[in-house]
């Protein structure tokens, strides 16, 4: 029986077997054609389209996706061009034979039989209208229609259909067009946009046409007898003026916009960007550069990101894209500048987690020399002893290059290149001890990132800039308890770069760090709390500097404003204080753990199993007479009428600095004169000249080279030798002047304890 039935229809299985074999053939021998290039969009994160950028072939031909689309214009253009579009496979079979039938009778082509797919076959494929071209589209339908569902093949279509000029797809036109997104479209305005491409180059919207109201006012009578609408919107949508118009394509975040185009892949790009916070982001930074304008500062820059979801929220890359004089279309953002003293505060917690410092800790800042390298702090004072919180809040400089030629250079430049610091990578092998001083390059993107390290327990991570990508482990870069003292230290209200805080409600509480480059070329302020870290640049983008132009003056100001307007009144806890972070006493004057001499002591932070336990070293007891006015050593050391008193004995160069600045503090008597003891002690150390420089000298013009040593409070003599030859006999930190007589020379200082230092120096005549 079942070889009967396969007999009698053998002849329709072949035939139904060839034509599949046939089309399978067809199909790997002329596969569909490319995809058309679409026009790549930046949305903001709620969708807004940001902006848009011609294809290769200058076309605006936007993708559009059907839930972006407004249903009343999908309806319009399914029941004018398709209405069967959900129920055949591509082609429409009865169309076919009535369109065949009318060019028949007529004897040319009159009707199409084109179904919305085959139509998207001729958009993919534009040929000249024959019927073996008839036949080719139909092909290609078929071909879609296994590959594509309904919804895709419709999506095509919305994307591809003309609408005169360089316009394609209905998201396009509804943007040129009407100047709003396709799903904002009023009946009126969806039924033009289906009957426009039917005669795309002579219904053009942006050019006064009538033909296109009889022809909307036609299809809105033809919807009407259908009832394919409502009566009543209808006969609102025959109402409603036409104007004839053509806008531009939105731009928002224009800088944004264009480094996502340049740095991402794809048509549709979905951003994190928060556009309010954007336009917000865009008036505030606009109305600060407004204000120092006259002060010769032209423009600024603001990058924001959230250190919730690691993601940039707004991104501003100047003050006005558009301001030609100012140079507006500069990205302030990725423009390489100095950093001035804003890699300070990953220093200041590199060392914390390397041991080095502790909060109370004191630093010396006094003038240094750095082999032959002199810094001056910005206000071109010292402070003498420090800790290490005032300097990182006062920006000190001292400090700051003693602790990174402490922690070492190399370490500190192999930190930020794993950061992403890529300019410094590339002149790691010219940088020097001026890094930190802001002699380097980076940008504010870099620098902004570095920071959300801070808010994000000393984990730094990838920075989203498209929704629902994937988020990648941080890497530890600090501590979360070095992270939380950098936040502690930096948020204090203590500082002198603070603005006034009646000027604002409901501040959230946030730390920043701030930086100035080298001749008030550039002004920074990077700010971070829980919730968002900024970064602020200010500056010009010729490079020209303003003596008005530094981060405590025009960054901060305009850094205390965002804050306020982005996360006004937040309630998010501020950092909570980490289980590794220990409070202990340490002494007062030298931060570091306190021994019987010392008399005041104060609370200080340390990190379990990583800060020191230095003991101070700055009380020590002397045996001194009765009336406190000798000194003795135990080789000098009378039988009776002595006693033992605690004094405070610096550093010599800080002896010398305090001595010259008239610091008063109670100092150690001189050593009995009639003591011949010889001390093991470090003897003077002598600040001038500097060990195996070359001195330039003219020829008989008496120039002289200073010699100046330092010791600590018990010395009270220095004597100096030139090659062996006593030359003169000064107080320690006494400047003593000699005219050098040869070339090469070995000068030694020698204290009144029988300590001596020597150093070889060149002298060259010209």
């Amino acid at each position: 029986m079942h070889f009967e039935f396969i007999k009698k229809y053998r002849r329709s299985v072949t035939i139904v077997f060839s034509t599949l074999l046939l089309f399978i053939l067809l199909d790997l021998l002329f596969p569909l054609p490319k995809q058309k290039e679409f026009s790549k969009q930046i949305q903001a994160k709620d969708g807004t389209l940001l902006t848009a950028y011609l294809t290769s072939d200058d076309k605006w031909r936007l993708r559009s996706d059907l839930e972006e689309v407004s249903p009343e214009l999908i309806k319009a253009i399914i029941e004018k061009e398709d209405n069967w579009f959900y129920w055949h496979f591509g082609i429409n079979p009865v169309s076919v034979v009535r369109a065949f039938y009318k060019n028949l009778i007529s004897s040319e082509i009159e009707s199409g039989a084109s179904t919305i797919t085959m139509q998207v076959a001729r958009m993919l494929e534009p040929k000249e209208r024959t019927y073996v071209n008839k036949f080719a589209e139909m092909f290609r339908a078929l071909q879609l229609e296994l590959k594509y569902s309904k919804e895709e093949i419709l999506e095509l279509y919305l994307s591809l259909l003309p609408f005169g000029g360089n316009i394609e797809g209905v998201k396009s036109a509804s943007y040129i067009y009407f100047n709003r997104p396709p799903d904002k479209l009023s009946l009126a305005q969806s039924i033009m946009l289906a009957v426009i491409p039917n005669d795309p180059n002579s219904l053009r919207l942006d050019r006064s046409n009538d033909q296109i109201i009889i022809k909307r006012n036609y299809w809105i009578n033809k919807f009407k007898q259908d009832e394919i609408f409502s009566s009543t919107d209808l006969k609102d949508a025959v109402d409603e003026p036409i104007e004839a118009h053509r806008y531009e394509v939105p731009v928002f975040a224009p800088h944004f916009s264009y480094y996502i185009k340049e740095n991402f892949n794809g048509d549709e790009l979905n951003t994190t960007l928060d556009l309010e916070i954007q336009q917000t982001v865009e008036n505030i930074l606009l109305h600060n550069v407004g204000k120092v304008f006259y002060k010769g500062i032209t423009n600024g820059a603001v990058l924001v990101m959230n250190n919730i979801n690691k993601s940039v929220v707004a991104y501003c890359g100047s003050a006005d894209f558009y301001d030609e004089g100012s140079f507006g279309q500069v990205n302030g953002i990725t423009a390489i500048r100095s950093p001035g003293s804003t890699l300070k505060a990953p220093l200041y917690a590199y060392a914390l987690d390397d041991g080095n410092l502790t909060p109370k800790m004191k630093f010396t800042d006094i003038p240094t020399d750095f082999h032959g390298y002199q810094p001056e702090n910005y206000d071109l004072k010292f402070y003498g002893n420090v800790s290490t919180e005032f300097a990182l809040v006062n920006s000190l400089n001292i400090p700051a290059v003693k602790l990174l030629e402490k922690v070492g250079l190399n370490n500190f430049i192999n930190l930020l290149e794993g950061c992403g610091f890529n300019q410094i990578q590339e002149q790691k092998n010219k940088l020097g001890l001026s890094l930190i001083l802001g002699g380097c390059g980076t940008n504010l993107f870099e620098l902004t990132r570095l920071f959300t390290s801070f808010a994000n327990k000393g984990n730094l991570y990838p920075i989203n800039f498209l929704l629902n990508e994937e988020n990648n482990d941080g890497v530890q870069i600090f501590s979360e308890s070095s992270s939380y003292l950098i936040a502690k230290i930096l948020s204090g209200v203590d500082r002198s770069d603070i603005v006034n805080f009646s000027y604002y409600s409901k501040l959230p509480k946030f730390a920043w760090k701030t930086g100035t480059s080298y001749g008030k070329r550039d002004a920074w302020a990077i700010g971070f709390n829980p919730n968002y870290t900024i970064g602020v640049w200010m500056g010009n983008f010729n490079g020209v500097g303003s003596p008005n132009l530094s981060g405590g003056e025009v960054a901060v100001p305009l850094l205390f404003d965002l804050f306020s307007a982005i996360d006004y009144n937040s309630d998010v806890k501020w950092f909570e204080e980490p289980e590794d972070l220990y409070k202990r006493n340490v002494c007062s004057e030298s931060g570091l753990v306190p021994t019987q001499y010392c008399k005041r002591v104060v609370e200080d932070f340390a990190i379990k199993n990583k800060s020191h336990n230095d003991v101070c070293n700055i009380h020590k007891p002397v045996y001194v007479s009765l009336d406190e006015s000798t000194q003795y050593c135990t080789g000098c050391l009378p039988s009776s009428e002595y006693k033992k008193v605690t004094y405070a004995v610096y550093q010599p160069e800080l002896t010398v600095w305090l001595s010259q600045n008239n610091y008063s503090y109670k100092l150690p008597p001189a050593h009995n004169p009639d003591c011949n003891s010889k001390f093991a002690e470090a003897g003077p150390k002598i600040l001038s000249p500097s060990e195996d420089y070359e001195y330039l000298v003219e020829e008989n013009s008496e120039q002289e080279i200073l010699l100046l040593a330092a010791s600590d409070s018990r010395v009270q003599t220095h004597y100096w030798y030139i090659n062996d030859k006593f030359y003169k006999k000064c107080k320690p930190g006494e400047r003593v002047f000699f005219n050098p007589e040869e070339k090469n020379l070995m000068i030694t200082c020698l204290d009144d304890k029988g300590r001596d230092k020597s150093i070889k120096i060149n002298v060259k005549y010209y």
